[in-house]
């Protein structure tokens, strides 16, 4: 491959001046006014490559970096140059760094990311992404997402040559010399570059120059036309509430390579009822003191599919704080796999989380509304042995307090003393006497 050095056919330590004279000079030669329509194609390419080299060798800092890595990035990083021969031997100058000479280093990144690892990963075409929300809803019976796919094809005219005939007359590209591709400096780490290998765009990876009269009509010389049409992805029911669904080779095609394939990736939006935890359900619900004591019946939810949940508690169960009600079989489908014994069809369950509401201050109408109440309700405690007994005359009154939640407590994460007490919050280490 040319160095851009040897594209304006000046030496390395060439001054400004002598930069400046050697483009004019080729500029003049290889300006496509000045070329016959054959060859005008050639010419073109020709002065962009002298173009492209004046602009770089012309300025300070491009030219610096170009001879420190082969790239105009001042820290190194990939570039857009091509590089020849060994490119670890401009740092070692053909020494040896701690027993290793620039032979050992290319050789090891060569292996890494050289020619057969690229020329491996050139044989197959990008894959396409597709990023969907989806609901809850349609996770739990099933989604077909359908979408439009307009993709590159191998042109069907030209069966991917580019031209029309076999006996179309060509050249051999003076990009990348007849190769078909281009070599890059990519550089791997601080001080340490590796040659990657990109098709060429100039001659499509055909490493040939055709003209303009016997190109493909229906590709223009691309050798691909563009394809659209509908693909379908299926969510099975009871999928996971993040996935993604695959299709297998319908990414672009390309002459020689393997079409990479589109992947369809999902994500279940924010339920506003429910919460899914593996194959379970959870949701809230909120009832009154009265129906956690005397049983309700009511519609609670609807559910995914539709259907109303209705739950009857039954007459004399006692629903208390922190109380689940747990549905069987109304959870999520279990990825549509029905075991021949199970009950819930393959599904897990629905789990209802009680919040019960105690009704407010002063609720009674009439002081006889708590005399039936404390009538109705059982007052005696079934464990007593936190039934305190205290002589009379000891005994104090206290009639001024608040009532706080938890919320409200003090915060003791901050104190460095040993908590003491009957073990109502954690204690902290306990010295032992001796």
């Amino acid at each position: 491959m040319e160095d851009l050095y040897e594209i304006l056919e000046v030496s390395s330590s060439a001054t400004d001046v002598e930069i400046k004279k050697a483009f004019r000079k080729l500029a003049l030669k290889y300006h496509p006014d000045k070329a016959s329509e054959e060859d005008r194609e050639e010419s073109e390419i020709h002065f962009k490559k002298i173009s492209f080299a004046y602009e770089v060798l012309i300025d300070e800092e491009k030219r610096h970096n170009y001879d420190l890595y082969g790239t105009t990035d001042s820290n190194g990083g990939p570039g857009h140059y091509d590089f020849t021969g060994n490119p670890f031997e401009q740092f070692y100058g053909g020494g040896d760094y701690n027993g290793y000479g620039g032979n050992d280093f290319y050789d090891f990144f060569n292996g890494m990311n050289g020619e057969q690892s690229s020329q491996q990963n050139s044989r197959r075409t990008e894959d396409a992404i597709l990023n969907v929300e989806v609901t809850l809803e349609e996770l739990y019976i099933g989604k077909v997402v359908r979408s439009t796919s307009t993709r590159n094809i191998i042109c069907f005219q030209c069966k991917g040559k580019g031209v029309k005939s076999a006996s179309a007359v060509s050249k051999p590209c003076g990009i990348c010399h007849g190769e078909g591709y281009t070599r890059k400096i990519k550089r791997v780490a601080p001080g340490f570059v590796a040659q990657e290998y990109v098709d060429c765009s100039t001659c499509n990876a055909t490493g040939k120059i055709y003209r303009t009269k016997d190109r493909c009509k229906l590709c223009k010389g691309s050798r691909v036309c563009e394809e659209t049409k509908i693909l379908e992805f299926d969510i099975p029911k009871g999928s996971p509430n993040e996935g993604t669904v695959v299709k297998k080779g319908e990414s672009d095609e390309y002459p020689g390579k393997i079409a990479g394939d589109i992947i369809l990736k999902y994500t279940c939006k924010k339920h506003e009822t429910f919460e899914r935890r593996g194959d379970d359900l959870y949701m809230s619900l909120k009832i009154p003191l009265a129906d956690a004591l005397a049983g309700f019946s009511k519609v609670v939810a609807s559910h995914l599919d539709g259907r109303g949940v209705k739950v009857v508690t039954p007459r004399g169960k006692v629903i208390r704080p922190g109380d689940y009600i747990k549905i069987e079989g109304e959870g999520m489908p279990k990825s549509g796999k029905k075991s021949w014994f199970s009950r819930s069809d393959g599904k897990g369950d629905l789990y209802i989380k009680v919040d019960i509401e105690f009704p407010s201050d002063n609720w009674y109408l009439e002081k006889n509304d708590l005399i039936t109440i404390r009538n109705i309700l059982p007052t005696n405690l079934k464990d007593r042995a936190h039934e305190v007994s205290v002589p009379e005359p000891n005994v104090e009154l206290f009639t001024d307090f608040s009532i706080v939640t938890s919320s409200d407590l003090p915060d003791y994460r901050d104190h460095n003393s040993t908590n003491q007490g009957n073990g109502a919050y954690e204690q902290g280490p306990q010295c032992t006497q001796q």
